[in-house]
Formats: C-alpha cells, structure tokens, sequence
C-alpha cells in the first residue's frame, strides 16, 4: 500500500458498472492539524474529501475543480471542500469544535450536520458556465446524501461508502477513504440486484483498510460477482492550497481607496486568515501605504 494518498479507477469487465476508491489518509490528517478540528469535524470532513475525490474523478473531463458544500441546521454548520483534478484537495467546516456522539459513543455526522439543509456541487471545468446542482439534505450521513444527490441531479445510481478512523484518544486520522461503484447504461436489472446484495453486506470501508485490503482488493471485494479491469492509479493526492499573501494584498488593493486609509489609521496593518487552510497574513503599515499610494 503506498506511503501517500491516491486512487484506483477500474470498470466491470461487462461494462455493468464503474467503480472509484480513493485512500485519503494524509491530506485528512493535514485538515485535522491546520483546522485542530475536534473527532467529529474531522471525521465529517474526512468523508466530504473522499466523497468530493471521488465525484470530482467521475465529472472530469479536463483540468478543473469540484466544490462540494454541505450545509444543515445541526452545530457543525457547514462542511466545505474544493478538489482539484489534479489531485489536491483543501476543506474546512464551519465549526470546528464541536462534538456530536451517538447512543454507542460513535462520532454521529448525522447529529453534528442535522437532517435539514442541503448538498451542492459545483464543476467548473475553466472553459465556460460552471455546472452546478443540488438538492436537500435528507440524512446528514454524508455518502448517503451524496448518493442521493447522483440519483436526483446526474440520475445515476450510485452506492457510495467511506469514513474515517481515529486513534481515539489523539483524534489522529489512522484510516480515511471511500468507494464510489455507480451504474453503467449497459447494466440489467439482475446485474443491479447482485451488486445491491453485495454491497448490503460489505463492510465500512476503514474496516476494509484496517483489514490490511488495498483499494484494488476492496474494489475487487465489492465487484465479485462481476470481475474488474483497473483502468487508471493516481498517487499523489493532497491537502493544497493555492492562496498566498500575495493574493490577500491583491485582494486589498481591490478595495475602495478610502477603506485602505481607514485601515492604515485605525490599526495600521491587516490581517486576513484563509478558511480553507487556516494560513494567516498579515499586511504591514508599509505595504498599506505602498498599496494606497498605487491606487488610483
């Protein structure tokens, strides 16, 4: 199993169904010590990436991002995810430390995301209109509302799995990942109550991954009855995030003239912190005065 995050592509070898699954281990584990997020926001945004990952590599038709947002009415607020199609991904939610533990003392996304709100994707492909969808949120369980999402906006049939597996006391991120298996035109109905049955009894994917399984073995565990031809492997996958000071300080320039002076006189530099990486800026008197002297 390689030392990195990466993904698998593979297709049935009857063309019934494609299949994606992605092992996002490190970029989760990055997230979890930009953001110190607390057990559950760091499993809720876990599953997003790998969900994000795995949608963004079925939309994709040329270099472009996938921005993935879940909002409810629960303490997490919302969950925010931005992949690249070239294999980086960044995130953060809105509340980072808040907790929400079921009856059994499980991380519970359902009660931290809430049941009412709703899942949006946008694709922007960097070549015209982005595309976008979404629908409400039903469960709070991310996949399920993920698959929810491929069956009402792209009208695919989708089974989605993946999670996130915490050593309980630190909170560090052991295993993280998913498995995205969706419905070809050439599939039957019998095809389809096979795979059901199948995937009804498949385990949660971290046990997969604690099991010692490889992405190929737990696609091939998943498609049994089928046979699977792996298409593509992509290593390399990580937490990145393009902004710089640089951009905060074009960012300010882009203000009105006198919000910039009234800046270099009430606190005499400006700081801006990034949401998706938790980098913070800071803008000196000097570069303020610089900036309002360039401005028309």
């Amino acid at each position: 199993m390689p030392d990195t995050d990466y993904l698998v592509k593979a297709l049935t070898k009857e063309g019934s169904f494609r299949a994606l699954a992605v092992s996002s281990k490190y970029l989760t584990e990055e997230a979890r010590q930009r953001h110190n997020l607390s057990h559950t926001a760091v499993v809720a945004l876990g599953r997003t990436f790998a969900c994000g990952i795995l949608l963004c590599n079925t939309l994709r038709k040329s270099k472009g991002h996938l921005i993935l947002k879940l909002k409810g009415d629960g303490p997490l607020g919302g969950i925010n995810v931005d992949i690249s199609s070239e294999g980086t991904a960044r995130g953060y939610v809105d509340n980072p430390h808040i907790e929400c533990f079921d009856k059994k003392n499980y991380v519970s996304t359902s009660k931290a995301l809430g049941k009412t709100g709703y899942v949006h994707v946008t694709y922007d492909n960097e070549k015209g209109i982005p595309h976008s969808g979404s629908v409400e949120l039903t469960t709070g369980e991310i996949a399920e509302d993920l698959a929810h999402y491929l069956a009402l906006s792209e009208q695919i049939p989708s089974f989605i799995s993946c999670g996130v597996y915490l050593e309980p006391k630190s909170g560090k991120v052991l295993h993280a990942g998913g498995i995205l298996i969706q419905t070809m035109p050439g599939a039957t109905e019998e095809d389809i109550k096979i795979l059901e049955e199948t995937a009804s009894k498949l385990d949660p994917f971290t046990i997969l991954q604690r099991s010692g399984l490889t992405l190929q073995e737990i696609l091939n565990k998943a498609l049994k009855s089928f046979g699977v031809e792996i298409i593509s492997e992509f290593e390399g996958i990580c937490f990145h995030c393009p902004c710089s000071k640089e951009k905060f300080e074009s960012a300010l320039a882009a203000l009105d003239k006198a919000e910039v002076r009234k800046i270099i006189n009430k606190t005499g530099y400006a700081e801006g912190r990034c949401h998706y990486c938790n980098n913070v800026y800071r803008i000196t008197k000097e570069i303020l005065i610089k900036i309002y002297n360039e401005m028309k």
